[in-house]
């Protein structure tokens, strides 16, 4: 009796189960992609980064391969992953079973890191798994640039790297991975902007996002986003655009955003109607600018909790979460009255008033550079 009862639990459990993923099908999103902080330790000091500025509270975290597996039945969701959060992705030792995951479900991979890991057995292991999408992180085309911006990585190294990349593509005929160059813009150095073009063919790179910075911590950092400086906006456009004309004769994609911000827009260059970030903890929200890892390890009665700059004023840092993958389902996540509600303030369909938008978006939304064109 005992083991008939048993065997019908199961079969009980079993088709339990089989509904749940039934009903989990009904209403699930359809996403541009999927984004996956898979780590928050980063082995760089870059002078702008939350994880330099904010390194007497930040705790670095790992995302363990078992909750990481917890992603595979929402995969169907999305065909772009991208591993990419407030850390260097290459210090997951788990990476490259993260990367096969995606790949064995049919996903177009990518991440984004600052180079220094790539040793010739990680790229030829990158190589083999057929990660589609390489991301450089940098800040200037000259070591003496880039180095003074962004601490703990050095230029000559990452170009050697990237070369050493280049051949073995060259050697195994594939174009995967591409490699993506991703050059933060800053009044210091904008000038060496126009150099990207002859790196991008040094190193086989078919794609340069030249963007602003958008998180201001330190005050001081105010007068190194370009945004604010109205006075060489012309300078700004022009010269951006002969870079645009210029990539494009020589088939290159050059993308930008800014320079300057657009006070009226009530648009998101983060993409949250089409897409979310999955925290290293398995958090699901908006953007990585409201990732809860920026504001933990706050005390109830801290006075003095992480802030950042929006036009010379300064704002608590606040995280947006919406659930938590551990214990429920994407789809579900997605569908909740809040999240749905987050959504609709972004939606340029729904025909409401400017001020009326305003007034029910999170104020870590209106006071950010991004919903301004940044």
């Amino acid at each position: 009796m005992g083991g008939i009862l048993s065997g019908c639990g199961v079969l009980v459990l079993n088709m339990f189960k089989w509904l749940k993923r039934q009903l989990d099908k009904i209403g699930s999103p359809t996403l541009d992609w999927v984004q996956v902080e898979v780590t928050s330790h980063c082995n760089g000091a870059c002078i702008y980064c939350p994880h330099t500025l904010l390194r007497s509270r930040w705790t670095s975290k790992q995302m363990p391969i078992e909750l990481f597996r917890k992603l595979i039945p929402f995969l169907k969701y999305t065909d772009m992953v991208y591993l990419q959060g407030w850390g260097e992705p290459l210090l997951n030792n788990n990476i490259f079973e993260m990367i096969r995951i995606c790949k064995d479900q049919g996903k177009c991979v990518g991440f984004t890191t600052n180079g220094m890991l790539l040793t010739e057995d990680t790229i030829r292991t990158l190589t083999d798994l057929e990660l589609d999408i390489i991301g450089i992180s940098l800040a200037g085309a000259t070591a003496t640039t880039h180095n003074q911006i962004r601490k703990g990585t050095d230029f000559n190294k990452l170009v050697s790297n990237l070369e050493l990349l280049y051949k073995i593509k060259a050697e195994r005929k594939t174009n995967v991975p591409a490699v993506h160059l991703a050059y933060l813009m800053l009044r210091s150095n904008f000038h060496e902007l126009k150099e990207i073009l002859p790196l991008a063919k040094r190193v086989g790179a078919k794609q340069i996002v030249a963007s602003n910075m958008t998180l201001i911590l330190d005050p001081k950092l105010s007068a190194e986003a370009i945004f604010n400086d109205t006075k060489h906006m012309d300078y700004y456009n022009i010269t951006l655009k002969e870079i645009k004309d210029k990539a494009t004769s020589e088939n290159i994609i050059f993308d930008y955003h800014g320079p300057g911000l657009d006070d009226a827009s009530l648009r998101c260059r983060e993409n949250v109607l089409h897409a979310c970030v999955i925290n290293v903890e398995g958090k699901v929200v908006p953007c990585v600018l409201t990732d809860p890892v920026l504001c933990e390890n706050r005390e109830p009665d801290d006075r003095n909790p992480p802030c950042y700059i929006f036009k010379d004023q300064s704002f608590p840092i606040r995280g947006i979460s919406f659930g938590n993958i551990r214990n429920e389902s994407l789809t579900h996540i997605w569908n909740k009255k809040e999240y749905s509600r987050f959504r609709e303030l972004f939606n340029p369909k729904i025909t409401r008033s400017s001020e009326q938008i305003l007034s029910e978006m999170p104020q870590c939304c209106v006071k950010c550079y991004k919903r301004l064109g940044a």
